[in-house]
């Protein structure tokens, strides 16, 4: 099973995405026999690599984001410190 597959959302997997729905639309019933299995497998691979990267981008912006956290914080607590 995979997600809605909107090409907006999936960009890395255009042309995964675009052979999938060919199949399908090429081979309307024998797609249930597994006729469009290997453009399914290799759309699968396609989305774990897109995660993937999607993981390691949001991994970075969070630590920056809790660095900048971090720095406000100690930056706001200052003040309190001297009264």
């Amino acid at each position: 099973m995979h997600p809605p597959l909107h090409i907006l959302t999936h960009g890395y997997c255009r042309e995964t995405i675009e052979k999938l729905n060919n199949c399908h639309k090429d081979h309307p019933v024998a797609k249930f026999w597994g006729i469009c299995n290997e453009q399914k497998w290799a759309l699968d691979k396609c989305l774990r690599e897109e995660k993937a990267i999607k993981r390691s981008a949001n991994l970075v912006k969070a630590r920056q984001e809790q660095e900048r956290f971090k720095q406000r914080r100690a930056a706001s607590e200052s003040p309190n410190d001297q009264k």
